[in-house]
C-alpha cells in the first residue's frame, strides 16, 4: 500500500525532467508557476458556479454560452500573466529561503505569492500613473483607482492562493527530501 504522503509528492518529483528543474529554485519556479495555473482555474470554477447559479433565474442559452466563454477566456488570459510572474517570484523565492529553515517549503511558497501580488501591484499601479501623466488625467485618482483594483483582486484570490502556494511549496520541498 502506498502512503498518502508518497503519493502526494510524487507529481512533484517531474520538474527534474525540465530544463534545469533539478535546480531546488528553478524547479520551485516551476512548482509556482503551476500552482498559478491551478489557482486560476479553482477560482474561475469557483466564481463560474456562482454565475451559474445566478444564471438559472435568467435562464436562456445565450446567458450560459457567453458566461463559459468569458470565464475561459479569463482563465486563460490571466494564467498567461500570473504564471510566468510566479515562475519568477518562485525562482526569488527560493534563492533567498535557505534549505536549512525550518518549514522552507511553506515559506518559499507564501513568500513567492507575497512577492506576485506585491510585482502585480506594482506594476497595475505604476502603469496607471504613467497613463495618467501621458494623458494628462488627475494622477491621484488614477493611482487611488488602479490602487483600489488591486485591494479588491487581492481579498478576491488570497483566499485560495496563499493556502495553494504553502501546500505545493511544502510537497516541492518534501518531494526533494524524499528524493535525496
Amino acid at each position: 500500500m502506498v502512503s498518502i504522503q508518497r503519493l502526494a509528492v510524487s507529481p512533484f518529483n517531474c520538474f527534474t525532467q525540465l530544463p534545469r528543474g533539478g535546480d531546488r529554485d528553478v524547479g520551485a519556479g516551476y512548482v509556482m508557476a503551476l500552482t498559478a495555473v491551478g489557482v486560476t482555474t479553482l477560482y474561475y470554477l469557483f466564481v463560474g458556479v456562482g454565475i451559474l447559479l445566478i444564471g438559472v433565474g435568467f435562464g436562456g442559452e445565450s446567458f450560459f454560452t457567453n458566461a463559459a466563454v468569458g470565464l475561459l477566456s479569463g482563465a486563460l488570459g490571466l494564467s498567461a500573466v500570473v504564471a510566468p510572474l510566479l515562475f519568477v517570484t518562485g525562482i526569488v523565492a527560493w534563492r533567498v529561503v535557505p534549505t536549512s529553515q525550518r518549514y522552507s517549503g511553506a515559506i518559499g511558497g507564501l513568500l513567492a505569492m507575497a512577492l506576485a501580488y506585491l510585482v502585480a501591484g506594482a506594476l497595475v499601479v505604476g502603469l496607471a500613473a504613467v497613463s495618467a501623466v501621458a494623458t494628462g488625467s488627475p494622477l491621484v485618482d488614477s493611482v487611488i483607482g488602479s490602487s483600489s483594483i488591486i485591494v479588491v483582486a487581492f481579498l478576491a484570490s488570497s483566499w485560495i492562493a496563499l493556502p495553494a502556494s504553502i501546500l505545493t511549496g511544502t510537497l516541492y520541498e518534501r518531494a526533494r527530501s524524499a528524493a535525496k
